[in-house]
């Protein structure tokens, strides 16, 4: 009956070695620098993001995203100047980041996919 309830019982107590694992002190010093976010801010945020992906039209999405990033970095922040500057900033390096990858990518078809696939004369 013994060997019957070694056989059966786990050899590694998993509850203990969590524990052991969520009290060591590098996890303790990653966790420690994040901080969970309120209901309140998953909410409006989750409502924004969910407002954005209702609309259809790209430059009103823009638009919405711009004044929410703004929004919430103020929300965060709570100085209107820095909100702003942030937000366009942020706005800026996307659509920058953007126009570089898509840039990259039309030239990289252009020149390397398209050709092997459409064969025969080019008129451009």
């Amino acid at each position: 009956m013994q060997k019957l309830y070694k056989r059966k019982n786990p050899k590694i107590n998993l509850k203990k070695k969590m524990r052991e694992v969520s009290q060591s002190r590098v996890v303790q010093s990653v966790t420690s620098r994040f901080r969970t976010p309120t209901t309140n801010f998953i909410v409006k945020t989750s409502v924004a993001f969910v407002v954005l992906a209702a609309l259809s039209n790209c430059t009103l999405q823009v638009a919405i995203s711009l004044f929410t990033t703004i929004y919430f970095i103020y929300d965060r922040l709570k100085s209107k100047l820095k909100a702003f500057l942030y937000g366009y900033a942020s706005y800026f390096a996307v659509l920058v980041g953007t126009f570089i990858v898509s840039w990259l990518l039309g030239t990289f078809l252009m020149v390397s996919v398209i050709p092997p696939v459409l064969k025969g004369p080019r008129s451009w």
